[in-house]
């Protein structure tokens, strides 16, 4: 390879090529580099003033750079001390291609400091990908993140709680604390125990600003919520309250499955077992809320000439779609309304339950908020009146968080949408990095991930 050619393909700037030696140890294909600078001068570190005195010139330094052409690449870089003067001091002239003292160029552990966003790839994989041990990962990323403060001083008007598997040496839980207007996520904590929380948040400098407090239906959070935030209004997140519908439902399938467990091979058994019969039965049979806002998006666009997507409609490409299954040891194409029908047809208490979860779907999707309460108290009436073991079981739960229900429909973005979506991420990286021992290490890692970024302020300035 020519000179020119490598100080193009390595994009070096302010320095030149003097060598390049291509050899192969270890089955390896290595290519080194000789620099220098291309100055005659260098600016003092001490006085700011140029010299170009040369004092001495330093012992070559060996750098890992980025590989090039499939080779491990490395720059010798060849640098002069000089003398200023005007204060009569010695310097090492800096060529910006690595720290003071550094083995690893600059451009190296940018690359590294960029794979660390990315919540498929671990620290080995990191490690391996640029030719470094996973230690040298780890300071390098422990050094970037030296910014990041330990806690959170400041709040937004908004916030949401959630807690997340994560398996590290402060315990099974993590809590995640969110911003879900702005979506950002605030702070990741290493317990969800009430008096942790209560100590983590009376710390807050302007808690009484607070004004939502977004949570999963799980009492020690109502309780912090209601100390450490004494001007807010405690919001149910919708995801959890109509999980517990369908949840209930669920129930009630497996009951009727192990009323014919005896018999496995009977039509009824082997439909309530099914499941894709079961998702079925769960799946909401109109438009969500979430479904409705996409629609009007995509509406929109198609008014505007932004896409020549065709709007999807639920009941003709979905409940009126085909499927296969088997029937009389054959295959047999049905539509999904079919086959939901054919089940809910072999229980009243399936049917009468299924009706009951469908009832809360559309009060949740279509009332407003000033009729929601109502509708509510009405739906948990027809449930305890079922006589259903698990749909008064579901009521109950609703009536018991009945407020913090209602809260939830005074503004559409608050439920913990954006939450559940960063758990997903969460739990990829858990998983990616086969579980993290060190939680603090862990805390950092998702924070830079799920930020984009590894500069996190306090959130002083954030209304």
């Amino acid at each position: 390879m020519k000179k020119y050619e490598v100080e193009k393909l390595l994009s070096l700037n302010g320095v030149k090529v003097e060598n390049i030696e291509e050899r192969t140890k270890d089955n390896k294909q290595i290519l080194e580099v000789s620099v220098k600078s291309i100055k005659n001068k260098a600016r003092c570190p001490y006085c700011s003033n140029f010299s170009n005195i040369v004092f001495e010139h330093n012992k070559p330094q060996k750098l890992l750079y980025l590989r090039a052409a499939e080779k491990e690449t490395y720059l010798i870089v060849h640098k002069r001390r000089f003398k200023c003067k005007k204060c009569n001091k010695t310097f090492t002239e800096d060529l910006g291609l690595s720290d003071k003292k550094g083995r690893i160029s600059l451009k190296v552990k940018q690359k590294i400091l960029r794979d660390l966003l990315d919540k498929d790839k671990t620290i080995r994989d990191i490690a391996k990908e640029n030719n470094v041990k996973d230690d040298c990962v780890r300071e390098i990323f422990i050094e970037a993140t030296k910014g990041i403060p330990k806690r959170v001083e400041y709040l937004p008007e908004v916030i949401s709680f959630d807690e997340n598997s994560t398996y590290t040496n402060e315990g099974t839980f993590s809590f995640i604390l969110n911003d879900p207007i702005h979506q950002i996520t605030l702070d990741i904590l290493k317990s969800r125990e009430k008096d942790y929380l209560v100590d983590y948040f009376l710390k807050v400098k302007n808690r009484k600003n607070v004004k939502v407090v977004i949570i999963d239906l799980y009492k020690p959070y109502k309780s912090v919520a209601k100390i450490c935030f004494p001007n807010a209004i405690i919001v149910g997140d919708p995801f959890h309250y109509t999980k517990i519908v369908t949840q209930e439902l669920n129930n009630l399938r497996n009951r009727l499955i192990k009323k014919y467990e005896n018999n496995k091979k009977s039509p009824e058994y082997k439909t309530l077992k099914s499941r894709r019969n079961a998702g079925l039965l769960l799946k909401t049979f109109g438009e969500t809320r979430g479904e409705q806002k996409k629609k009007k998006q995509m509406v929109q666009q198609i008014l505007e000439g932004k896409t020549k997507k065709k709007i999807k409609d639920k009941f003709n490409d979905y409940w009126f779609g085909e499927i296969k299954i088997m029937r009389n040891n054959k295959y047999v194409m049905i539509t999904r309304i079919s086959e939901l029908n054919r089940m809910l047809s072999l229980d009243k208490e399936l049917l009468d339950s299924y009706n009951l979860k469908e009832e809360f779907m559309r009060i949740v999707n279509n009332v407003k908020y000033e009729d929601i309460r109502k509708n509510i108290i009405k739906w948990i009436k027809q449930c305890k009146d079922s006589n259903i073991l698990e749909m008064i079981s579901a009521s109950e739960t609703i009536e018991n968080w009945l407020d913090e229900i209602v809260n939830s429909f005074i503004d559409e973005r608050y439920s913990n949408g954006f939450t559940e979506a960063n758990n997903k991420i969460i739990d990829r990286i858990v998983a990616n990095g086969y579980g993290y021992k060190n939680f603090e290490f862990f805390r950092l890692r998702a924070l830079v991930i799920l930020r984009k970024s590894y500069s996190i302020g306090t959130r002083k300035n954030l209304k």
